[in-house]
């Protein structure tokens, strides 16, 4: 019972992905200048910083997106966190991008410095003219969330830092934590892709 107090105290009220989603789309939005925090598309209380990448052999600039919440200047966080225990980094799954700030004052409330992370070609780190969400290799991704946890660690050196996944990015959630052993002290995986979804000589075939 505990628990469930605890989950409910956290639950945030906001309007549904697809209405948020479809707001985004009719409001001109202009990403922040390259290694500088600028404005978010959600407003006040979030902030962004473009991240610029090594060619991956696409020839189109990738860059990442860190989205940060600032909650004392979020004008809907309602009950401030008295104290900041831990970090946490999100990952969105395929075909998607960070559009959930409900989440993070959810997390802000339990103590939590929230950051969520648009992937190369995804989202807020879509570009004109690139193909998006393309990637040659999941591997590549590991630049895009080191170049993130290296800005996250100037504000928060010493907390605990959790990295957090839906689907694909469950997946990449993992990939990382198994190729970087010791570096997290904590790893979500909300819903993750970690295997296709057939039948059992199908994915034998695959992999």
């Amino acid at each position: 019972m505990q628990n469930s107090a605890v989950e409910n105290s956290a639950v945030e009220t906001f309007a549904s992905p697809a209405a948020i989603d479809w707001q985004l789309q009719v409001t001109p939005y202009a990403p922040p200048a390259a290694n500088q925090w600028g404005p978010d598309m959600f407003g006040l209380g979030f902030s962004a910083y473009t991240l610029p990448l090594a060619d991956d052999g696409e020839g189109d600039s990738p860059v990442a997106t860190l989205v940060r919440h600032e909650p004392f200047s979020d004008p809907h966080m309602h009950q401030q966190p008295d104290k900041t225990r831990f970090v946490v980094l999100s990952l969105h799954g395929w075909n998607d991008y960070f559009l959930n700030p409900g989440m993070a004052r959810s997390y802000a409330r339990l103590g939590g410095a929230f950051y969520a992370l648009d992937l190369r070609r995804y989202g807020r780190s879509l570009r004109p003219g690139q193909r998006m969400g393309f990637v040659s290799n999941l591997s590549l991704y590991d630049e895009d969330i080191a170049e993130a946890l290296d800005l996250i660690r100037e504000d928060y050196p010493d907390l605990p830092l959790v990295l957090m996944g839906h689907s694909t990015g469950g997946l990449l959630a993992t990939l990382w934590a198994n190729r970087h052993p010791g570096a997290l002290d904590g790893l979500i995986l909300n819903s993750a892709w970690l295997e296709m979804q057939t039948m059992a000589s199908m994915r034998s075939a695959v992999a």
